[in-house]
């Protein structure tokens, strides 16, 4: 019987296959005419739409399968639109169903485990997961902001007062000195500076060991060596 007269009674899939092999065209010579992959044509020769790619992309390859064995893109592409939407009713109106499926593998598994086995899997999840919270507080360093001096300055007055926050529950100190924090981690500490450049370091320390360190340089000069500089220049 031609080819032409079987069309319309055989699937897709299977009346491409019988094309192309009246015109003695091999698998492996359609990929490469066509440049598409061999996995692929394998699976729209199976009839296997749902797992190939989008329906876009397949059209693309039925359009290049067609003009190699001399078929109607057009018609081949309604034919597969027909045996796709006929499959996604019997899938439950899904075409790309694969993820679905593998959900339904998982939970199929899942169910035949037993309960203790599941709740073991949890328990370990649940530990591992506590474990690495653990971890980066351990290696997070403390939070320290210096709002006064915000950066190295020259002051003309002795007394100094170094403001910041700082983390709850973080030793700080400055120069080696301990400050001690208000309830909320702000902070005040009265520094009393020598003559020229004084080297003020704010450290932050965790309970884990983990610092912050941040250095302030103030530079003092008194009223009284910058009138006396005034006087010798005059």
């Amino acid at each position: 019987m031609p080819i032409a007269h079987t069309k319309d009674n055989l699937p897709l899939n299977e009346y491409l296959v019988q094309k192309r092999k009246f015109l003695k065209i091999g698998l492996t010579e359609l990929a490469l005419k066509t440049k598409i992959q061999l996995k692929h044509l394998k699976k729209i020769e199976a009839g296997d739409w749902a797992n190939l790619p989008s329906a876009a992309y397949t059209k693309g390859f039925l359009k290049k399968y067609a003009q190699i064995i001399s078929l109607d893109e057009g018609e081949v592409c309604q034919r597969y639109e027909i045996e796709l939407a006929e499959l996604s009713e019997s899938v439950g109106g899904s075409t790309n169903n694969n993820f679905f499926s593998g959900l339904v593998r998982r939970a199929d598994f899942l169910k035949d485990l037993p309960v203790w086995k599941i709740m073991v899997a949890v328990g370990v999840v649940a530990v591992v997961s506590y474990m690495s919270w653990q971890v980066s507080v351990i290696l997070e360093k403390p939070n320290l902001e210096i709002s006064f001096p915000k950066e190295d300055i020259t002051v003309s007055d002795s007394n100094l007062t170094v403001a910041g926050q700082v983390s709850l529950g973080d030793a700080l100190s400055i120069n080696n000195e301990p400050v001690y924090p208000e309830e909320n981690g702000s902070f005040k500490k009265e520094i009393e500076l020598l003559s020229g450049v004084n080297v003020l370091e704010i450290k932050a320390v965790s309970r884990f060991g983990e610092e912050t360190k941040i250095i302030r340089r103030v530079t003092y000069i008194s009223d009284t060596n910058t009138r006396m500089k005034t006087n010798d220049a005059n």
